[in-house]
């Protein structure tokens, strides 16, 4: 049976594939380093504080905004999602993984 996605948004998703679809979109809708806003913003800090809470992540600061960045590591660049903490420092997760450890 396939895995659902509830986000406290309300948004829910059948399949986790189907909630990857919808991000997709969000992050393919901006350019770099550029704010979500509105209900996309809502999405994805919903998403990434569910993902943290499953994962028992400890958040130093608070999420301040999110938007589209690049993880790069030797050979290889992928577009991810980054964050910006109230204390100013940055990270980046990836939704495929944040989505998977939040469906139920």
């Amino acid at each position: 049976m396939a895995k659902s996605v509830s986000l406290k948004t309300g948004r829910t998703f059948a399949t986790v594939t189907a909630a990857k679809e919808h991000f997709a979109r969000i992050l393919d809708g901006r350019e770099p380093k550029q704010e979500f806003a509105g209900e996309d913003m809502a999405d994805v800090r919903a998403a990434y504080e569910e993902y943290c809470a499953k994962t028992n992540w400890e958040l130093k600061s608070r999420p301040s905004s999110f938007h589209p960045t690049h993880d790069r590591g030797p050979g290889y660049t992928t577009r991810c999602f980054g964050v910006t903490f109230e204390d100013g420092t940055t990270g980046h997760f990836s939704m495929d993984k944040a989505l998977r450890a939040i469906a139920v």
